[in-house]
């Protein structure tokens, strides 16, 4: 008979093996530490990759013990428990439903899917397995975020009035980055506003609500790229470098959304502002432990925006590596908390936010915006 106190071992098999891959690891290996979670046992069993090269590479760097170029062996292995899917977007949807039929929980990074139909269908699939499903929007795990949300649920802002927010980013902007899935529209599901938008999307919908209507307008600035292959060949880019969509949510709330990967000179320029009718808030990734918070209710001599400074008192403060105010959490901090919350939800079979259903109403978001700039009209959400 086990013992009460043994540990769940939870077998991870990964569809991946790049630098999200490597994050997540981290992150799986810093929970019984960071989180004390010491019921729960990650166990690092097998990692796919594209080619039997690659794979091998990944489970030497990685720490797994087996590895495979094929997903469906590891999808259907009896040594896994939990579907880690940080493969290219295009796989997403056939990993993610192929891991519900054979009973496995899933983490799967976003954006979703490349489209909103085969997000969908991941969602669907996972509703009739009964899985644990969990979408990757990690920017939620943020000690900060959860502080806005905070206050905006207790009504220290007041009536929220507008919201805006955008991700920006410089690595597109560079004409001499190769032509790779991510400039193609049908394996990557947009540009800019799939890969980083759906991350700020996501963060709108968490904060004020769902999305109602959006007036977009897209560009691409670089319309051919080099062939990796064959440098003396080009792609053609069929994605955004840059979106901007303005939004109606459901509530009522106007706001904005943009997003780039070719903003020089920003580096993951990640921020929302809230403003309400008696405060607001402001949060900008590139300063990740400040959450600034303005109050029409401090005394007329003493109003102005102050600094609150993220610590043990705030939401996974209590996980820093170091717990002290001002010590600092950041990206991987973020996936900590996110791998933390998916384990948990694994051990218990109890839901994940964000789960897939999140995953599907970003992806329909997306296509929304699109749709909104190819018809220069407001389209619904």
């Amino acid at each position: 008979m086990e013992e009460e106190n043994e540990k769940r071992r939870v077998r991870i098999g990964m569809v991946g093996g790049g630098a999200i891959a490597r994050a997540h690891v981290v992150g799986y290996r810093s929970v019984p530490l960071l989180h004390g979670l010491d019921s729960v046992e990650p166990v690092f069993s097998v990692v796919a990759d594209a080619t039997e090269e690659l794979a091998s590479q990944a489970a030497t760097k990685l720490g797994f013990q087996s590895h495979t170029p094929n997903w469906r062996t590891l999808a259907s292995s009896q040594d896994v428990d939990l579907v880690d899917i940080v493969a290219p977007t295009f796989l997403h949807s056939e990993v993610a439903i192929d891991a519900a039929e054979h009973g496995k929980d899933i983490l799967c990074e976003k954006p979703m899917a490349a489209s909103s139909g085969d997000a969908r269908k991941m969602y669907d699939a996972a509703m009739r397995a009964g899985v644990v499903n969990a979408m990757g929007f990690n920017y939620r795990r943020l000690p900060a975020v959860l502080q806005a949300k905070k206050l905006i649920d207790e009504g220290a802002l007041g009536k929220i009035l507008q919201f805006r927010t955008s991700f920006m980013e410089d690595w597109g902007a560079n004409p001499e980055m190769p032509f790779t899935w991510r400039y193609v529209s049908k394996l990557a599901g947009g540009g800019a506003v799939a890969d980083l938008g759906s991350h700020v999307i996501d963060i709108a919908r968490f904060l004020i609500g769902d999305l109602k209507s959006v007036c977009a307008a897209q560009d691409t600035f670089i319309r051919e790229r080099e062939l990796v292959e064959d440098p003396s060949k080009s792609g053609k880019v069929d994605v955004d470098d840059y979106t901007c969509a303005l939004v109606w949510f459901e509530s009522g709330v106007p706001g904005r959304i943009e997003t780039s990967w070719s903003s020089v000179g920003r580096k993951v320029f990640l921020d929302f502002e809230v403003n309400g009718a008696e405060g607001s808030l402001y949060f900008n990734f590139e300063r990740p432990n400040e959450l600034q918070f303005y109050s029409a209710r401090d005394p007329k001599d003493r109003q102005g925006h102050r600094t609150i400074i993220m610590g043990p008192q705030h939401p996974y403060g209590a996980s820093f590596s170091f717990p002290a105010t001002g010590s600092g959490a950041g990206f991987q901090d973020s996936l900590n908390n996110e791998i933390y919350e998916v384990l948990n939800a694994v051990v218990s079979s109890s839901k994940m936010k964000p789960d897939f259903y999140d995953g599907w109403k970003v992806a329909r978001a997306v296509e929304a915006i699109q749709e909104s700039s190819r018809s220069q009209k407001w389209v619904d959400v």
